[in-house]
């Protein structure tokens, strides 16, 4: 039997944009999928399935196995659910089948996985939940990304995910929806991924340096370039500002949504309020439990 486990991750800014080359900073967080395999009946279906068979094709190894899958990460959030699910099972199975550890290759495969769920999607996600901390990712090209692991652990402590209803979109078609806008809009959306990278980075200063004050206005500033791409719903952005009033910043996470809820939003606040879920950024990635 073999049990591996990976944190979910948020994006403190950069998502979208990541997509066309903009850099993106990602955090993995205190919540963990666990996957266990042992030997027996295949039960995979669905995406677990596409997992399971991208890594039976890499090593040409077709033994059936048993998969559990237990988690803390809700499905559909975008606190990284399937890219979870995407490293955790490609980690599991690969140990399980070649007696095989590399990070590196679960990343790979992983991509491969939310290639298939998501179609476009930058490789952040799964990077994040691989290599755990805080991620510093850039796509330049299809075969080439530049992803560093931030050296220093964040200090800033008053994180919080607020949870606004489950997005009806998925991350696929919110991600096809941004397309569709950068074929017709290009100069327009230039512009807000330009300016979002501008606030990724001062994000990152602020982490490195403690700085609450940058850390809060490049929060806000990026969180109005989401809104300009049109990932933002309505309904939520009236809570966004709720918190900025109250001298905190939020933003939206990952996909987002256009219609009702999108998912869990990011706050940073430093009075909690009832409906506030403390987090923790910088926690380890994937993790090999037992043996």
């Amino acid at each position: 039997m073999i049990t591996v486990s990976v944190p979910g991750k948020i994006h403190l800014m950069g998502e979208h944009a990541v997509v066309y080359g903009k850099p993106a900073i990602l955090a993995a967080i205190n919540k963990r999928l666990t996957v266990t395999v042992r030997a027996g009946n295949n039960n995979a279906v669905g995406y677990v399935a596409d997992c399971v068979a991208i890594v039976q094709k890499h090593f040409k190894a077709q033994k059936e196995f048993h998969i559990t899958i237990d988690s803390e990460i809700p499905e559909g959030y975008h606190l990284g659910s399937s890219a979870a699910v995407a490293v955790a099972v490609v980690a599991a199975a690969s140990y399980f089948l070649k007696n095989v550890w590399n990070p590196v290759l679960f990343n790979q495969l992983a991509y491969e996985a939310e290639k298939l769920k998501h179609g476009n999607p930058s490789g952040g996600d799964n990077t994040a939940v691989t290599m755990g901390g805080l991620i510093w990712y850039r796509k330049e090209l299809e075969f080439l990304k530049s992803i560093w692991q931030l050296p220093f652990t964040p200090k800033l402590h008053h994180f919080y995910v607020i949870d606004t209803g489950k997005p009806e979109e998925t991350t696929g078609e919110m991600v096809a929806m941004v397309k569709s806008k950068v074929k017709s809009q290009k100069s327009q959306m230039q512009n807000y991924f330009d300016e979002n990278e501008v606030q990724t980075k001062r994000i990152a200063v602020a982490l490195k340096e403690n700085d609450e004050n940058v850390l809060i206005d490049a929060m806000r500033k990026g969180e109005r370039t989401l809104e300009g791409i049109g990932v933002v719903s309505p309904k939520v952005i009236p809570i966004i500002r709720g918190i900025e009033k109250s001298g905190g910043a939020a933003k939206i996470l990952g996909g987002g949504g256009r219609k009702e809820g999108v998912g869990y939003l990011l706050c940073y606040a430093k009075q909690k309020q009832k409906d506030f879920i403390p987090i923790t950024l910088g926690e380890e990635g994937v993790r090999l439990e037992n043996r």
